[in-house]
């Protein structure tokens, strides 16, 4: 199709470069930071189109979710009074005022020398001043790619939710679209000898039904083809595919300017670009509606200039910050030069989510920008959309990437209304497939999105997991000291542990964390006869499962062993005498005396012994070989010790003595 032939030229980035580092002021400067372009312009050409950055009293610019409602009033308040000020103080220069913005500390104007002269000389109001930059315009396949189709049969398609397409307009009468529009803005500049205004009514804005209907030449089917990825519903319009989330509403927003200068547009004349003060001027309308329409996204498939960190001097950063603050993400394209370690503005400010163009192949596309810096990937190449005149046709860019990822964001937001923007990215992050960029000079290696896996991620997770005993089997005979326990679970998010449990009280073992689940029981610390074993398993929400009971029987008998012990002690006229009975299931070892020690307030004093073996119950008496001793007058605890010295293994090596007091006259 010509929008497939024509693609190089119609996603170019044409932006004059912003160039460098942003632009800073510090103590040791008393004057406004100019930025170079704009002095240089103005000597060129006797006037610029400048963003002014105001100077608050407050300091730096809070997103107003982060304050109260009356901080918030007060930092509107400052707002328009350090904008009024400057007002007043170009009053007799040659300027004239393109946007007022209200809740962002910036100022849009057309200024002449003298105008740049009062705003330099003006430190206590004026932070800086930047160029007003000009922007171009940067699913058969794709959709069930990102698993679109996966979140609608769970029941998310992104109803209830809107997407803000800030674009050439949208043709809201196209039957991909048909009822989808509700709301419309137009923010288009007449810019004598340079711009004309695209909105409708002929004037630089217009709000309302058809202040966004997408103008008649050019690249102006660009915007309907980003909104239909987003959001096109292909029900009833003779296509078997859908736009990502194609439940969800839009909001239109016309921001780019007809150029009919061939410098301007790189040779070809007429283009379409957009001013970046016009960008500001409908973000700041989205935040405007934020109460009444539930904003999931706000799509800006456009950009220029290259950077390879974050760029948040860029003038778009407080409006985006608003917008995040309050739950909306702006989700920019990342550029189409090719670049391998840098993207484009405003997708290289750091609260904005930049998004990068893979094929359907998932290789980063030839023409799509990377860096470090970007967030996300998405199906970029070659992608079919709504087009102007109510067809159908293929394009490819970042613009084509991007709107997969607004729309994403709106299934997101309609499952999870509450997530922040930060907690949605990191749904998509965490669970989109890692694409690296191969490309000469790549190396970056960054998710493409999985909306299904994403919306599982940020969900509630209310499923338990499930889990069985694998080992032993039921009814099976245990004993020793490494019986292995192993079990299997599966969880829909992830299963987070394993508990073994004896009889659904005793933990056996620690908790194993990693598959497969096993752990050693030693079964000796059982008693002998039937026990039941579980398993319980845990998913990271806390939800667990305990498995169905394994019976199993212990039986630590272990071999046959005699068990000596002292049954009666004595003691008269220097000489002890003990009985001893082997109370065991085995007699002790042939040619191994059975021997008692003799203690006396438990000093050993004398011993006897008699010669084994000592047959498993029998008794024997043994008294006193060792030499006979006199106890002293008085109480005395006399005590005798058998096999003191451990000449064979015993079952109880614990009951071998026994102590009795006596007394001596």
């Amino acid at each position: 199709m010509r929008i497939r032939a024509v693609l190089g030229l119609t996603l170019a980035v044409l932006a004059v470069p912003s160039g460098g580092e942003p632009l800073s002021t510090s103590a040791s400067q008393p004057s406004p930071a100019i930025d170079h372009r704009v002095r240089e312009r103005v000597q060129r050409e006797g006037r610029a189109r400048v963003i002014v950055e105001l100077q608050l009293p407050a300091g730096v610019h809070v997103p107003e979710a982060h304050l109260t409602a009356v901080a918030a009033a007060a930092q509107r308040a400052d707002i328009t009074a350090a904008r009024a000020q400057i007002e007043s103080r170009l009053a007799w220069t040659t300027h004239r005022l393109t946007r007022r913005y209200q809740t962002v500390p910036l100022l849009a104007l057309e200024v002449g020398p003298d105008a740049l002269r009062e705003l330099e000389a003006a430190p206590l109001i004026v932070r800086r001043v930047l160029t007003d930059e000009r922007l171009a315009p940067t699913l058969p396949q794709s959709g069930p790619l990102v698993q679109a189709d996966q979140a609608w049969s769970e029941g998310y398609d992104g109803t209830g939710a809107v997407v803000a397409v800030l674009d050439t307009g949208v043709e809201s009468a196209h039957p991909f679209l048909a009822g989808k529009v509700v709301e419309e803005a137009c923010y288009s500049t007449t810019f004598s000898g340079q711009s004309v205004s695209l909105c409708p009514n002929g004037q630089d804005t217009q709000l309302g039904t058809g202040a966004a209907a997408p103008c008649g030449f050019g690249d102006c089917w660009h915007g309907t083809h980003v909104a239909g990825i987003a959001a096109g519903n292909g029900a009833g319009t003779g296509q078997s595919f859908s736009g990502i989330a194609r439940g969800a509403q839009l909001m239109a927003v016309q921001v780019f300017s007809r150029f009919d200068n061939p410098n301007d547009c790189g040779g070809g004349a007429p283009c379409i670009m957009a001013w970046s003060s016009d960008i500001i001027a409908g973000l700041e309308r989205v935040y405007a509606l934020r109460a009444s329409r539930t904003f999931a996204s706000a799509n800006l498939s456009l950009g220029g200039g290259l950077f390879s960190s974050y760029c948040d001097g860029e003038p778009y950063k407080p409006i985006i910050d608003n917008l995040r603050a309050a739950g909306i993400a702006t989700v920019i394209a990342s550029g189409n030069d090719g670049a391998t370690n840098a993207i484009s503005s405003p997708a290289c400010i750091s609260t904005a989510i930049s998004v990068g163009s893979t094929t359907k192949s998932d290789i980063v596309s030839s023409f799509s920008n990377v860096a470090p810096i970007l967030s996300l990937f998405a199906p970029g190449s070659s992608i079919t959309s709504s087009v102007t005149g109510g067809g159908f046709g293929a394009a490819s860019g970042t613009s084509m990437a991007t709107p997969h990822v607004a729309g994403a964001w709106a299934i997101l937001k309609q499952a999870g209304p509450g997530a922040t923007v930060t907690q949605t990215l990191s749904a998509l992050q965490s669970t989109g497939v890692l694409i690296t960029d191969a490309r000469p000079g790549g190396s970056v290696t960054k998710p493409r999105i999985r909306v299904a896996q994403a919306l599982a991620a940020l969900l509630p997770d209310a499923t338990p997991p499930t889990v069985s005993i694998t080992t032993p089997a039921s009814g099976a005979t245990v004993s020793g000291t490494a019986v292995t326990l192993s079990a299997t679970a599966a969880d829909n998010v992830g299963v987070a542990g394993v508990q073994f449990k004896l009889d659904g009280t005793t933990n056996l073992g620690a908790e194993d964390t990693t598959f497969p689940y096993s752990v050693a029981w030693n079964s000796t610390t059982a008693t002998n006869g039937l026990h039941t074993l579980t398993a319980v398993a845990r998913d990271a929400a806390g939800n667990t499962t305990i498995s169905a009971g394994v019976s199993v029987t212990v039986n630590n008998t272990g071999p046959a062993l005699p068990d000596v012990i002292v049954t009666s002690l004595s003691y008269a006229s220097g000489v002890f005498t003990s009985a001893v009975k082997n109370q065991g299931t085995a007699a002790t070892p042939a040619g191994i005396a059975i021997g008692v020690a003799y203690s006396v307030d438990g000093v050993y004093r004398t011993w006897g012994a008699v010669s084994g073996p000592l047959a498993a119950g029998a008794s024997v008496t043994i008294g006193t070989n060792g030499g006979s001793y006199s106890i002293p007058n008085g109480t005395h605890t006399i005590t005798a010790f058998a096999d003191d010295v451990n000449r064979f293994a015993e079952s109880d090596e614990t009951n071998n003595k026994l102590s009795q007091p006596i007394t001596i006259p």
